[in-house]
């Protein structure tokens, strides 16, 4: 790929999604607050707002920045499926 189609792909397609992002950040940790039943939707928000202090701070090398990536897929990955496929029918009996 050229210069002109990275340029034009980051154009029409990262940043409206990098905007739709930066929007939906406040909106889901108010909703963790206002939804705090679950104690995994606040701690969602928290790591959320670490990876995203740690996406805009850029501290540290290239190696931590990497295993902060993955360590947050991770663990948000392990909670999603654990409310998916385990507390999910203790919270909402069928």
């Amino acid at each position: 790929m050229d210069d002109a189609n990275i340029a034009g792909i980051g154009f029409l397609v990262l940043i409206p999604l990098t905007l739709v992002a930066l929007i939906s950040l406040p909106i889901g940790i108010y909703f963790s607050i206002v939804f705090r039943r679950d104690a995994v939707l606040p701690l969602l928000s928290v790591l959320t707002i670490l990876m995203f202090a740690e996406v805009v701070a850029n501290a540290g090398s290239v190696t931590f920045s990497e295993a902060t990536v993955w360590v947050y897929g991770i663990l948000v990955w392990a909670l999603e499926a654990s409310w998916f496929l385990l507390r999910r029918r203790r919270t909402y009996p069928t």
